[in-house]
């Protein structure tokens, strides 16, 4: 639980920040094997250490590139499916207001004014709830319940508002799914489990790599630089990708979603 919340945390804060505590954490780590790897270079084991050869970096990297490629591939589906979900229900919510317009002035009002109150619901209520991780699922979604009520009551005058009636339903409906789809994908991230094994395959490549060069400190020096700013490359990426409904990184705001629906 607590690396849950500490992660949260990391990735509720802006790209910037995400990326000094990544680049950081790699820095840092590739700073103590440097320092122990000194420390050792005097020491009868160095000499037994000597026998690793590079070649045993290539399978850590290997299984540290699978590992990296497996992890990202769930991060960008997720704010592949993020971005559509966010497309589908923006869409759903303008065709209700678009339809809405074939209908007699007191229902069309009623619907027109149930969709801004929930534009108004998921800007200040549940679009916050989803950023900090606290989004639930409710039976009574404020404005679209009320849209659905509102035009269920509505008895249509001819074909055509009966058309627009049926047609509303289905986008009210839908836009109800896309709204579950977005409270669910606000919830997937990658499992603390994933970035456990990420960070420890990472660190034994820079212990290889320190105990590969035990006898340059130059050359180790310069391979841990090289391959800490690539790990914490790799890291910022996956850290501000994941969690897309999430207060900090590549974050969707709801203005992406209600920015170009404007309600009379």
């Amino acid at each position: 639980m607590e690396f849950d919340r500490l992660l949260l945390w990391i990735e509720s804060q802006p790209a910037t920040v995400i990326g000094l505590i990544a680049f950081g954490a790699c820095y840092l780590c590739a700073a103590i094997v440097f320092v122990i790897a000194q420390v050792l270079v005097s020491k009868r084991i160095a000499n037994e250490l000597k026998a690793t050869t590079p070649v045993m970096l290539t399978p850590l990297s290997v299984l540290t590139g699978l590992v990296f490629a497996f992890v990202a591939s769930r991060i960008w589906i997720n704010l592949d499916h993020a971005n559509a979900v966010v497309r589908d229900e923006a869409r759903n919510i303008e065709e209700i207001v678009t339809l809405a317009k074939r209908f007699p002035h007191n229902p069309q009002t009623e619907i027109r004014n149930a969709i801004g109150q929930y534009l108004q619901f998921t800007k200040e209520d549940a679009w916050p709830a989803m950023l900090s991780g606290s989004a639930k699922m409710q039976t009574s979604v404020p404005g679209l319940t009320d849209a659905m009520s509102a035009l269920l009551s509505f008895v249509p005058e001819n074909p055509g508002q009966q058309i627009a009636q049926q047609r509303t339903m289905v986008a009210i409906e839908q836009a109800l799914d896309a709204r579950r789809n977005r409270i669910l994908l606000s919830e997937a991230s990658v499992l603390p489990m994933q970035w456990i094994v990420i960070l420890v395959l990472a660190t034994l490549m820079l212990v290889t790599v320190g105990i590969v060069h035990i006898e340059r400190p130059h050359a180790m020096a310069v391979n841990l630089f090289i391959l800490s700013t690539a790990l914490g490359v790799c890291l910022m990426l996956l850290l501000v990708s994941d969690r897309p409904f999430s207060a900090g990184g590549l974050e969707l705001r709801p203005e992406s979603l209600f920015g170009q629906i404007v309600i009379d």
